[in-house]
């Protein structure tokens, strides 16, 4: 399909689901434009779902669960109590949409879909966008800022 029969057709609907503009998301989600009018909806619902579930992956799980790595040990006591329990909120918001999503690949329709594009456009924009740079630039500042104690060792022979 054409790019501007493609522009129209979203445009339709983002009016109608009051969306933000196809290049808004794929600036802030980073994703090619797409071209296909067949589910169109469905791609730019994955595009969005795919680097959103990342952030979920790579930034929030190992601060809140059990250590796997010796940075994650480290980190997580770089974070306080309310830092991880702020987390653990928005790790239970994108579980939400996680789900929300899983469901809108078994059945959806475009309404569907736009109000969950909508849903985490507005969660991304209001909550975790600006919380996730905020402890990325902890998380730099505290591994600049660590020293590894040394261990003292005291050999009898």
């Amino acid at each position: 399909m054409e790019q501007a029969n493609f522009l129209e057709k979203y445009k339709k609907v983002q009016e109608k689901f009051d969306l933000p503009h196809i290049q808004e998301l794929e600036k802030t989600f980073k994703f090619d434009v797409i071209e296909d009018d067949e589910g169109v909806f469905d791609q730019i619902r994955l595009e969005i779902s795919d680097r959103l579930f990342v952030f979920t992956e790579k930034i929030i799980e190992p601060l809140i669960s059990e250590p796997d790595s010796l940075s994650t040990l480290f980190e997580q006591g770089m974070i306080t109590d309310s830092e991880r329990e702020k987390f653990f909120k928005l790790y239970s918001k994108m579980q939400i949409l996680k789900w929300e999503n899983n469901l809108l690949s078994i059945d959806s329709s475009e309404k569907d879909v736009a109000v969950w594009i909508r849903k985490t456009w507005d969660f991304w924009n209001n909550e975790l966008k600006q919380e996730l740079m905020k402890i990325c630039r902890k998380m730099a500042l505290n591994w600049t800022d660590i020293k590894k104690e040394e261990e003292k060792t005291d050999y009898h022979s």
